[in-house]
């Protein structure tokens, strides 16, 4: 079963014909990580990227959701949850396909301008209706200027 980016979960921004407000962070280059655990599958080491984020792209849904190009090639959906100050919960649901299967993450992080860290949980169907569950922890920090 192959998951499509759930940093690739969890998991954006913009999506299509659901209205958000996105959550404004410091514009900068950030490091992003991300530890996902599945059922039955063998754990992976934690990942990391650096991405830098520039004016309007300066959203912490950038960092660990799909683009906004990536859910409207996908037909995701994207909803937010209850809002708290300091705290960014949503679910993002994207339906299985031929080559992928369906993604349901749903995500509650805490942040600041210049760091988060929070907990997802997935769940990848693919179109036979074999489910997978998991879990990530997602944390990030700015480290400064974009290079």
């Amino acid at each position: 079963m192959r998951l499509f980016g759930v940093t690739a979960i969890l998991v954006a921004s913009a999506i299509v014909g659901v209205a958000h407000a996105e959550t404004t962070i410091q514009a900068g280059e950030w490091e992003a990580t991300e530890k996902t655990t599945m059922e039955g599958l063998e754990p992976t080491p934690a990942t990391s990227k650096k991405v830098c984020l520039k004016g309007d792209d300066a959203k912490l849904e950038r960092l660990f959701f799909p683009t906004p190009a990536e859910m409207k090639e996908h037909n995701c959906t994207y909803a937010e949850g209850p809002k708290k100050a300091g705290v960014l919960s949503a679910t993002l649901v994207c339906p299985p396909s031929d080559a992928l299967a369906g993604i349901t993450a749903k995500a509650e992080v805490t942040y600041s301008a210049t760091s988060y860290e929070g907990l997802g949980q997935i769940e990848a169907k693919d179109k036979s209706g074999t489910t997978i569950k998991g879990n990530a922890v997602l944390s990030g920090k700015r480290l400064g200027d974009c290079p």
